[in-house]
């Protein structure tokens, strides 16, 4: 079982003199459950474009984006759903929903249509919360938290949709240095129990920690992938950001 990306290429089409803009060009990656790979790299360098080729809410324009070996295109969008969770950077909040009720969204691809959701939803739904350690905001109004604790509700939310793989465009943007912890502490418990994980971040200490493996992007294409420990090197980050790195000691909630 594996999430793959094999070769695959991707461009924005423009209007009027806009030419097409080419976003991502032959890029691969394989991920498999119990491992985690983060994605880092330039604004504009391609990451969340790969991440939605990942979870099949783009479409590559060469290459294949498979899923336990079937193109994504080809898979049911509920049994796809039970299978991947995707977390984008932003949302729109709809309805100003308790906590424990939006984390419940998280169950639909569970629920059968016209059907309510069970109290089996329920548990899976506080179980998340209690995971992450927001099991006191349950019946807070999202509109009422924090830009953090909107970002850790928005990830129990992906842990109660019961998905094996999870792809999550920047989780620990917003987040101070002890819910980053938190988040990057939970991540390594979903990998461990065999969970597939692959995240953007600009953060290469939280990418350290919380990933086995890390892939460079600069102008669409993968510079590196490889062992995180071996990737996020200065040599390597001073050659995908254009600016000079180096190894330093300092006061860091992440110890790898």
């Amino acid at each position: 079982m594996s999430l793959e990306l094999v070769s695959v290429s991707f461009a924005w089409e423009g209007a009027g003199e806009r030419a097409r803009r080419v976003a991502l060009s032959d890029a691969s990656l394989a991920l498999e459950p119990g491992r985690a790979i983060a994605l880092l790299g330039p604004n504009g360098a391609g990451k969340s474009t790969l991440l939605g080729l990942a979870s099949g809410r783009l479409a590559p324009i060469s290459g294949s984006a498979l899923l336990d070996g079937t193109p994504l295109a080809s898979w049911d969008r509920r049994a796809l759903a039970r299978k991947l969770a995707y977390l984008p950077q932003v949302e729109r909040l709809p309805f100003n929903y308790p906590a424990l009720d939006f984390v419940l969204l998280g169950r639909a691809p569970h629920v059968p249509a016209l059907a309510l959701p069970a109290a089996a939803d329920y548990a899976r739904a506080k179980a998340a919360l209690e995971d992450l350690g927001l099991d006191a905001l349950a019946e807070r109004p999202v509109t009422e938290l924090s830009g953090g604790e909107l970002q850790l509700v928005r990830l129990a939310r992906c842990l109660a949709q019961g998905a094996e793989y999870l792809l999550l465009d920047e989780p620990s943007t917003m987040l101070d240095p002890a819910n980053a912890r938190r988040l990057a502490d939970a991540l390594r418990r979903l990998v461990a129990r065999g969970r597939a994980l692959l995240f953007t971040t600009h953060d290469a200490p939280f990418a350290a920690f919380a990933a086995d493996e890390a892939a460079l992007l600069k102008d669409g294409s993968l510079v590196a992938l490889g062992p995180a420990h071996a990737v996020l090197v200065p040599e390597l980050l001073e050659a995908t950001f254009g600016l000079p790195f180096k190894d330093a000691s300092f006061p860091t909630v992440f110890h790898v």
